[in-house]
């Protein structure tokens, strides 16, 4: 017979193992399992762009998002929104257009990430 405290310790190993794989596995899918990280995040900015949604999940988009430079670009998405009604310095114009130029950039990210747009 073989030792017990031997096969407690291979089987701890084994299941450490299995751990550290679903751990990269789930680390490594940004999200495309289910409507979480990039796919969340890029939802949500979708349903901005296609204006099917509230301008609210587009400001809180980048906090989903897992990867650069999407993060980037919905944050400066989200600056834009959020200070469109203030306006830069007196300026909303130039908040609109900062928003809208960050918005092309995200477009670019979410489609070369495989989440385009649902509504083309």
């Amino acid at each position: 017979m073989r030792n017990p405290r031997r096969m407690v310790n291979i089987g701890l190993l084994v299941i450490a193992i299995i751990a550290v794989s679903a751990a990269a596995i789930a680390a490594t899918s940004g999200g495309r399992t289910a409507n979480t990280g990039n796919a969340a995040a890029c939802n949500a900015f979708w349903n901005w762009y296609d204006a099917t949604g509230s301008t609210t999940p587009a400001v809180t988009a980048y906090k989903q998002a897992t990867t650069q430079p999407l993060i980037a670009d919905l944050y400066n998405v989200s600056v834009g929104l959020r200070d469109q009604g203030k306006g830069l310095n007196g300026n909303k114009a130039a908040n609109a257009a900062f928003a809208q130029s960050a918005a092309s950039k995200v477009e670019t990210d979410c489609t070369n990430a495989g989440y385009a747009d649902p509504a083309s």
